[in-house]
């Protein structure tokens, strides 16, 4: 232990010594220790850390699978999870949930709340008690039962200013008094970050023998010892029980049993462990290039080191102080990491998953703590045993009749050049991969800017169902709202729909087509949207073939419909969509055939990456009938949109003032650009992609420093040669070739290099890219010119300031 301290204090003195390179290797270091801190504590909070449920890791959510109407996982229908839930054997206990909204007034501005509709036995099976109050009892979990509520923590402090007397008041929810009967805790959630409010599900019978409409939720809880691929299989076999008895609502339907924490995380898997690969290979070059310096400055000390080996020290005494310093640096570098995370931790929260951001926050815990001083440890040990390994075999001799300048050892040169090489090629695959990930990204969101999104204002105006029941109720709020909108002044076009594009990715519906196979077999599978005339316009969708929806397009009139692209060209291979039939359905089934008036052009509805599915599209007052058995909110349009040739935010006011001259009550939410819509369902991707882009710039600028470092050194070492060649006349040219070479010899054998890796690694990005291949020729051409380029710039400074040299100066050098 003595001699420990001993080593510590004297590697101490040394490093303050040279403060310079202290502080460039410390920097270094806690760059590369931070950004893997940061990322291991995302990656732990996300994959690895238990959530906020009792034995969270028996809980899974349960899904149909249709993956010929392109819906891998759908939601179940009552009648479904009634059948799941009377006869599997592998749950401990099944909880449906529904999405809902209401409108909450009464002390304050009206506003629309994200709401579950649950089961009573929602929040035991999570194992989740409320902070006040209690959950929903059984009699209040039926059909005709008292109206009661549970409120999250958010709403509970932003609405009622956190009064504990909150419970046993009336609400109003969409008019209806609703009594309080419990507080959720901070960082409480399920799925949607949004939920505000729960309130009993209440299924009646007539849903729970409803088989056609799909909008439930479903959690369960996986009995002990029953693994997810068990229970997979015993829905599996009621589901195809259920196929078989009823096939013309369920024929194909399949189901899926999903981990709860793999249905949190979402895609977000492939994304973490790719930044936590990246930030490891920017720790590997910041090793790489401490230990260069370390091995130029343990060339320098030649001597010194001789002197202590000639005095009695052993190799492995000299080995272990060397290492003692490393180390230190190491743990410095970990120390201002460590910093540098906790910093981060704010901008990394964007990176959590939705359904997780409550309940998955960033902070340094244990596992962090004891992360970042391993790594720390590994990394001084790393970067400090090969110069400790070189300086400590040096020719005794040799090393006392030179001078602490002179040139080192070819051995030591060729090391300092490997790591230059592998900076440069760990740099090049770092910048092919973000480079792959820029043009994802913008391919993207170009593939909307044929719609100008940035001219659209939206506007979510849904109306509740107790106040809007009667149809013709609900057509003339639509009407009065358009009117007053298209008088507004820089409004060119406005109309509603069921939801702009990215805002519900769902709403299918089985059709069947006139003339055509309409069999159990039969695909006709379809997204819908509801919208008013105008609405094409207003979102910027170009008209293919047709007329657009008119006024007279109305319950009285021969129904009709638009449809897209993707929809007329597989439908309808090689014909024209125009004047063919289809209805919701089964062919015998009452509903009305709709005759095509329309194509319009393609808009992916259900994610930025995922391909258009096919779509219709039908006048919203001839939309009711065709869905009689849906929920209201399948058929009901909520999303006012509007084409603006001013600034969209200037229109708010006046469609606020349009929406309270038909309805005081009826709250505005939603309220953004269609440019905004994009950046939200982009935003992840975003802030993934700007990371990635930072690590591979910062592996530039390290791999770049690594061989202005070598070089610089190399000058420093060769001055009496280059002081030689000078004298016998040689040009500075001759010299500037002489050390430029040196340096463009390792960038282009690291190009090289770097060039076979990315080639093999980015396969494995193939989930992450859309629009551009894993082996995009321009991308990797553009990197390779560009890390030679830095290359070249870092490699002329040294290489001017050799030819700078004055001979007799350079030939007194020693």
């Amino acid at each position: 232990m003595r001699t420990l301290l001993r080593d510590v204090r004297f590697g101490l003195r040394t490093l303050l010594k040279r403060p310079g390179f202290t502080a460039v290797a410390v920097v270094t270091l806690a760059l590369g220790i931070g950004a893997n801190t940061a990322i291991f504590s995302l990656v732990s909070a996300v994959l690895v850390r238990p959530l906020k449920y009792r034995e969270s890791e028996r809980l899974v959510t349960v899904w149909e699978s249709a993956t010929a109407a392109g819906f891998s996982r759908d939601t179940p229908a009552p009648g479904n999870y009634a059948d799941w839930k009377a006869q599997n054997r592998v749950f401990e206990g099944l909880a449906a949930t529904r999405q809902l909204t209401f409108d909450l007034t009464g002390g304050g501005e009206p506003e629309t709340l994200l709401a579950y509709g649950v089961e009573a036995s929602f929040f035991p099976l999570l194992g989740v008690e409320p902070a006040l109050g209690r959950t929903f009892l059984a009699e209040e979990d039926a059909p005709g039962g008292p109206r009661v509520a549970v409120l999250s923590q958010g709403l509970w402090l932003r609405r009622f200013g956190g009064d504990r007397s909150v419970l046993g008041r009336d609400i109003l929810l969409s008019g209806e008094k609703h009594t309080v009967v419990g507080v959720m805790p901070a960082g409480f959630q399920f799925l949607s970050p949004s939920v505000e409010l729960w309130t009993p599900l209440a299924l009646t019978p007539q849903q729970l023998s409803d088989r056609q409409g799909h909008y439930l939720e479903v959690i369960a809880r996986l009995k002990p010892g029953v693994t997810v691929g068990q229970a997979e299989a015993d829905i599996k076999a009621i589901t195809g029980r259920i196929a078989a008895a009823y096939p013309e609502v369920a024929a194909g339907v399949s189901a899926e049993v999903v981990p709860l924490r793999e249905q949190l995380a979402g895609g977000s898997r492939t994304t973490l462990l790719v930044l936590l690969g990246a930030v490891g290979l920017v720790l590997l070059i910041a090793c790489a290039n401490v230990a260069g310096v370390l091995m130029s400055r343990a060339a320098a000390r030649r001597r010194e080191i001789a002197v202590r080996a000639a005095l009695g020290a052993s190799r492995r005494r000299i080995v272990r102080q060397l290492l003692t310093e490393s180390v230190m640096l190491g743990g410095a570098g970990g120390a201002a990491g460590l910093l540098l995370a906790l910093w981060a931790f704010a901008f990394l929260q964007q990176l959590v998953p939705a359904g997780m951001r409550e309940m998955a926050e960033l902070r340094l815990d244990l596992s962090v703590f004891c992360f970042t001083t391993a790594v720390s440890l590994l990394a001084g040990v790393a970067f400090g045993l090969a110069p400790a390994l070189q300086a400590s075999k040096a020719d005794l001799n040799d090393a006392l009749r030179q001078g602490g300048g002179r040139a080192s050892a070819g051995a030591g040169r060729r090391l300092r050049g490997g790591f230059v090489v592998a900076q440069i090629a760990l740099a090049l695959v770092l910048l092919v991969g973000a480079g792959l990930l820029v043009q994802t990204l913008r391919r993207l969101q170009d593939q909307y800017s044929e719609l100008r999104p940035e001219s659209v204002l939206t506007v979510r105006t849904q109306l509740a169902e107790n106040r809007y029941r009667d149809p013709t109720r609900r057509a003339a709020f639509y009407e009065g709202v358009l009117a007053r909108v298209r008088s507004l002044p820089g409004v060119e076009a406005a109309g509603y729909t069921t939801a702009v594009p990215l805002t519900r990715k769902g709403g299918a519906g089985a059709l069947s087509l006139e003339g055509r196979d309409n069999g159990p077999g039969a695909a006709w599978n379809a997204n819908h949207r509801q919208v008013s005339p105008g609405f094409f316009r207003a979102m910027g969708m170009a008209l293919r073939e047709g007329r657009d929806f008119e006024e007279r397009d109305d319950e009285g009139a021969p129904a009709v419909a638009a449809v897209n692209e993707t929809m007329a060209r597989s439908f309808w291979p090689g014909e024209s969509a125009l004047g063919k039939r289809f209805k919701v359905g089964a062919p015998e089934s009452p509903e009305p055939w709709l005759t095509v008036v329309a194509v319009v052009s393609d808009v992916r509805q259900m994610g930025a990456d995922v391909p258009a599915k096919a779509e219709m599209y039908v006048p919203l007052r001839q939309a009711a009938p065709l869905w009689k058995s849906a929920p209201y909110s399948f058929f009901t349009p909520r999303d006012l949109v509007v084409r603006a040739s001013v600034p969209p935010s200037s229109l708010v006011p006046g469609v606020r003032e349009a929406v309270r001259e038909l309805d005081p009550y009826q709250p505005l939410a939603g309220v953004r650009t269609m440019d905004e819509v994009l950046g939200r369902e982009t935003a992840q991707r975003r802030v993934g992609v700007t990371l990635l882009a930072s690590f591979a710039a910062l592996a530039l600028l390290l791999s770049a420093l690594g061989i202005y470092g070598v070089l610089a050194f190399f000058v420093v070492q060769h001055t009496h040669e280059i002081g030689v060649r000078l004298a016998l006349g040689a040009r500075p040219g001759d010299v500037l070739r002489l050390v430029v070479g040196r340096g463009m010899r390792l960038a282009l054998a690291g190009v090289c290099l770097g060039l076979l890796c990315a080639f093999a690694l980015t396969r494995l990005m193939g989930g992450l890219l859309h629009g551009v291949e894993p082996a995009d020729p321009p991308t990797f051409g553009l990197i390779a010119l560009l890390l030679a380029a830095v290359s070249l710039a870092a490699c002329l400074v040294p290489a001017r300031r050799a030819t700078k040299l004055d001979p007799l100066v350079a030939l007194r050098h020693e």
